[in-house]
């Protein structure tokens, strides 16, 4: 009888003690260290060549299509381009957010450019095009490493 007392108060402590656990706050990293800006990166959601060929030759002028968006105010779009197995990738030009337009059938901001293509030092050679939405804010973004698949990298086959 006594050994069945001890085990019902044995196992009223057990319980009593796992709901007391239970209502213990548990720890959360992320959340303890994390602090919210309402500071957001801007979106590429396309970037494309417009009436895309094979091949171009130096001097041509090739239109891109940039379609983005950002939450916060855009600082200014920059495009970078480069001569695979050359030089370090260099600024083409710089673009304020006013010059982009409102696209209606995208509902995003649309920035056509137009690259004239150097020249280029072999026959054929590859150029890489980066486009960056940069923010007030400091955040940017760019079509290499954006999520999106449709606005990954632009290479242009160059021939003399």
């Amino acid at each position: 009888m006594k050994k069945i007392i001890v085990m019902k108060n044995l196992i009223l402590l057990l319980v009593t003690a796992f709901l007391m656990i239970s209502c213990m706050e548990e720890d959360n990293w992320l959340k303890d260290n994390m602090e919210e800006t309402g500071r957001s990166y801007p979106n590429i959601s396309d970037f494309e060549i417009v009436n895309e060929k094979d091949e171009y030759q130096e001097g041509e002028t090739v239109e891109l299509d940039l379609l983005f968006w950002s939450e916060d105010p855009v600082k200014e779009i920059v495009l970078k381009d480069s001569v695979v197995n050359q030089s370090s990738q260099q600024v083409y030009s710089k673009w304020g957010y006013e010059e982009a337009s409102f696209s209606e059938a995208s509902q995003t901001d649309s920035l056509r450019i137009e690259y004239t293509i150097p020249t280029v030092p072999n026959d054929p050679s590859d150029i890489n095009l980066e486009v960056q939405v940069v923010n007030e804010n400091g955040l940017s973004m760019n079509n290499i490493d954006t999520d999106n698949f449709a606005a990954g990298p632009i290479n242009i086959r160059v021939i003399k």
